[in-house]
């Protein structure tokens, strides 16, 4: 299951319960059972507070998990039985899993189906079961030093049209909070990177992924990445008077490049190495993304969509100055584009059609500036100070101050962390905070802005 990290709005986002696990041989046993409270801002309902929660779910879980050797196979199942009662919705969970490993490389397979049942309560409303499914398969071939992964997935737990696709409020079959899939996105290491990251749509998503990883000679590895996912539908609107509402086609087994199924695209090459003696270390690398967000209208009349495309140049180089102290600096630039692309559809011959684009943002491209430098000292003390610039935030209006709840377009900080153990730590910061989404170990959160102020952070594990 997937713990929510969403520390800026609710501090308790853990699953409290009991939990039992048995193990024999090649074989254990997993069983849980407790509930879990979930916290959110959603724009569906009112008073809309990116910082304070407007909706909040509470479920009682139970479930079960075996797993076994078979045939130098990893083989798994479980079932999880989720019951909201302020909904009075019951949702029901089955997974099949196997893994193995060959003689050159590795190969893995995860099916899952979910169901979700609401009681009307006795009132004249009908609530169908919703009923959706998913597959996911990786696999890893080496030959000699390199290694080629490529993986698919294909989910529609909850297909919706474009005006319901966001509603978490109304759409009761949609994948849960709980749920985690497998991982199905590159992790970026970088600042800007990690923040322009693709979110895996458990609901509705074909996706492709291929990472080629090899070494060019002793001290320089390569690593070429791509990335490729849209709708399981292409989203169509009708004609005359049905022109408000929506239809579909269904999209092949791969993803498609049609606007009008949210396609994402992703190319990403990286450089890493060591120098001669060993002690500096750096990545070099370059990124380009294009992405649908949103079908706004897909008539035959106007065609409008709101896309998202980057370009990003990353640095990173980490130098062991002595036994005791390391240094380490960061530099990303990248051009963003993002707004609305639309194209009004002439019917008069000879007259072409006119595309527009209106841009977000009050430049045409914005143009984003990450700088760290840290240094640490016996792997306990680390000290940071960061800047990040831009030439045209969002929440400004023609680059104007007067017209806009915040005019910083940079943020600045300084911390200083002491590591009492690997899982124990304190942090005192002091600065500014863009804000947006940070993405870590498969789990992304969007973080708030933080404006021009002090910081004490205490976080540890407990065993």
């Amino acid at each position: 299951m997937n713990q929510l990290d969403y520390q800026n709005l609710d501090f308790n986002t853990s699953s409290r319960g009991v939990g039992l696990q048995f193990n024999n041989k090649n074989r254990a046993l997993n069983i849980i059972m407790g509930d879990t409270s979930n916290r959110e801002s959603t724009t569906t309902l009112g008073g809309y507070n990116p910082r304070v929660p407007n909706y909040f779910v509470d479920q009682f879980i139970y479930g079960a998990d075996i797993t076994l050797d078979v045939a130098k196979s990893n083989v798994g199942a479980s079932f999880l039985m989720v019951d909201e009662k302020e909904r009075l919705l019951s949702h029901f969970l089955i997974n099949l899993r196997v893994e193995k490993a060959y003689k050159d490389g590795e190969l893995f397979m995860s099916i899952i189906n979910k169901s979700s049942e609401r009681d009307s309560k006795n009132i004249e409303i009908f609530y169908p079961n919703k009923d959706g499914a998913g597959i996911y398969i990786s696999n890893t071939n080496y030959l000699k030093d390199w290694a080629l992964t490529s993986s698919y997935r294909k989910f529609t737990i909850d297909v919706n049209d474009p005006i319901m696709r966001d509603n978490i409020v109304e759409n009761y079959g949609q994948a849960l909070d709980i749920q985690r899939s497998p991982s199905g996105f590159y992790q970026h290491t970088f600042r800007l990177l990690s923040r322009n990251s693709r979110e895996v749509n458990l609901n509705d998503e074909i996706g492709l992924e291929m990472q080629l990883l090899g070494p060019i000679n002793d001290n320089v590895n390569i690593s070429i990445n791509y990335m490729k996912s849209s709708s399981s539908k292409s989203w169509y609107n009708g004609e005359g008077v049905l022109i408000s509402d929506w239809f579909n086609d269904s999209n092949s087994l791969m993803p498609s490049s049609n606007q009008e199924a949210y396609p994402f695209e992703e190319l990403f090459i990286e450089l890493s190495g060591y120098n001669a003696n060993g002690k500096a270390f750096y990545k070099v690398g370059i990124d380009f993304q294009d992405q649908v967000f949103n079908v706004l209208s897909n008539s035959a009349e106007v065609k409008s969509f709101e896309i998202t495309q980057s370009f990003t140049l990353p640095f990173l180089v980490s130098v062991a100055i002595n036994p005791l102290w390391n240094v380490e600096f960061q530099l990303e630039l990248q051009r963003l584009k993002t707004g609305f692309d639309t194209t009004t559809i002439s019917d008069v011959e000879g007259i072409d059609d006119n595309s527009t684009f209106y841009s977000l943002l009050s430049e045409e491209y914005q143009k984003n500036i990450f700088l760290a430098l840290s240094a640490n000292y016996k792997q306990k003390w680390s000290f940071n100070v960061a800047h990040e610039s831009t030439n045209s935030d969002e929440s400004l209006l023609n680059n104007s101050p007067e017209n806009s709840f915040d005019s910083a377009n940079q943020w600045n900080s300084f911390s200083m962390a002491y590591k009492f153990k690997s899982d124990h730590t304190l942090e005192l910061f002091y600065g500014s905070i863009r804000g947006g989404l940070d993405c870590t170990n498969g789990v992304c959160r969007y973080v708030q802005a933080f404006d021009d102020g002090i910081r004490i952070d205490y976080s540890r594990n407990f065993d």
